[in-house]
């Protein structure tokens, strides 16, 4: 299983690792191999290697230099400084060629030799180059049966143009839905075609693979997967809180433009001029964070408080839900959020946009509430509506637990799911009539 790199909190991570796990137990060989570096602590290799899942990366020292930018821009200012008798030379030519002052030819001389440097050496993505050899050295030495690769959007093309080189069976599993307005997808369908089966999260995510994309390998959609926290003695309390006391909002989500957060924050505004004491957290991390405490400050909010980070483990999470009268997505465009099942499996009345694979999994009405995206309102008035009705909240989320129950998502029936997707893809990529019982299949 390939993954480009393993954030410490996400959707795609944790359903990878449970994934990787459920397959293991199963009797099934797993590796997980990230194209990026992971830091010792991060909660899914945590639990991959609990599970004595093998786990693979490129050594810190080169990954780092490779695809990290912080560590890249350290490298850009340490050859900088080295360079600094030629950057001179450089200013001194200039100013009597252009006759330009010392201070404005030495800031050109500078910006001209850091752009050569990002753009020609130092900036450019090394990864690629040292990923196909950590594949090569994995095929030679363990041989693997099918390679299974957890993608989002360009991020791993290359091992499948690898992969296809090789004449390897690749699994491609897309954990976006395709939208001609993002520009993420051009080229995709060159690479991505050559991959011997395409998974699609959602229906509506393979409709889109197919006409944004244009691909015309066989595409299986496949159910979300997650583990049952009442398995583990988790339970929940359905007695909502009334609407004179604290009422706990809660979301899952990276702090990424794809979520939609700024038009939660509008919502919550809105929810608390009606609710003062209404709480918000936002459990996540991610490059806007900044951008969304400013919006957060100009709506008179407490960004500092909303934007609570991520969490670092599973019974964390449980007991943030554990903690959480409704549970809110404001996404603007998904493929199926892992985030809105976990709410469903524990039993929360769920407020969420009617994007991607949503529909497919919450009928509005019946097990939880849907609005546009894109229409804070919306979201304040379905919300305010679940405060003002505790008994209507407990029925959607007693509704949520059901068809979560009643669902394909626990990891047993997902992983023979693709026992059979697996086999399916190596009999096609070999052109074998059928395939006897593997073993230990991969």
């Amino acid at each position: 299983m390939v993954l480009y790199d393993m954030q410490e909190f996400g959707g795609l991570e944790e359903y990878a690792t449970t994934l990787a796990i459920g397959l293991g137990q199963q009797g099934h060989q797993v590796s997980v191999l990230s194209t990026a570096w992971v830091t010792p602590n991060n909660q899914y290799l945590r639990r991959l290697q609990e599970h004595k899942v093998p786990f693979l990366q490129l050594p810190r020292w080169l990954s780092l230099p490779a695809s990290d930018w912080e560590t890249k821009e350290r490298i850009l200012a340490a050859i900088i400084w080295l360079l600094t008798p030629l950057i001179c030379l450089l200013a001194g030519v200039l100013s009597l060629v252009k006759k330009r002052s010392w201070k404005k030819s030495l800031e050109s001389a500078r910006g001209w030799v850091r752009l050569w440097l990002t753009y020609g050496i130092v900036g450019r993505d090394w990864r690629k180059p040292f990923v196909r050899l950590l594949l090569q050295w994995r095929q030679l030495r363990w041989r693997p049966d099918v390679f299974h690769l957890q993608g989002y959007t360009q991020n791993l093309l290359f091992v499948i143009d690898w992969a296809s080189s090789k004449g390897l069976p690749v699994v491609y599993e897309e954990h976006q839905t395709p939208d001609a307005q993002f520009g993420w997808w051009e080229d995709f369908a060159r690479s991505v075609n050559k991959a011997t089966t395409v998974i699609a999260v959602s229906e509506k995510s393979a409709q889109a693979l197919r006409t944004v994309c244009g691909i015309t390998q066989p595409i299986v959609v496949r159910s979300p997967l997650l583990p049952d926290p009442l398995a583990s003695g988790w339970q929940r309390d359905d007695k909502m809180r009334a609407g004179d006391d604290t009422i706990r909002l809660t979301t899952v989500a990276r702090l990424y433009v794809t979520k939609g957060l700024e038009y939660l924050l509008e919502a919550f505004a809105s929810v608390k001029k009606s609710f003062p004491r209404a709480q918000l957290g936002v459990y996540g991390d991610g490059p806007l964070r900044a951008e969304l405490l400013d919006c957060a400050a100009q709506l008179g909010l407490d960004g500092e408080a909303i934007f609570v980070g991520a969490f670092t483990s599973r019974q964390e999470l449980s007991r943030i839900m554990a903690q959480t009268d409704i549970f809110v997505m404001s996404s603007v465009l998904e493929g199926q959020p892992l985030g809105v099942v976990e709410a469903m499996a524990y039993g929360c009345p769920i407020v969420c946009t009617n994007v991607g694979g949503i529909p497919e999994i919450i009928q509005d009405g019946i097990n939880g509430m849907l609005c546009a995206s894109k229409d804070p309102e919306c979201l304040a008035q379905k919300i305010r509506i679940l405060i003002q009705d505790p008994a209507l909240a407990t029925k959607l989320g007693q509704a949520a637990r059901a068809s979560y129950e009643h669902g394909p998502y626990q990891p047993q029936a997902v992983c023979e799911h693709f026992d059979s997707i697996y086999r399916e893809a190596i009999q096609r990529n070999y052109s074998i009539p059928t395939i006897a019982p593997l073993s230990n299949p991969s």
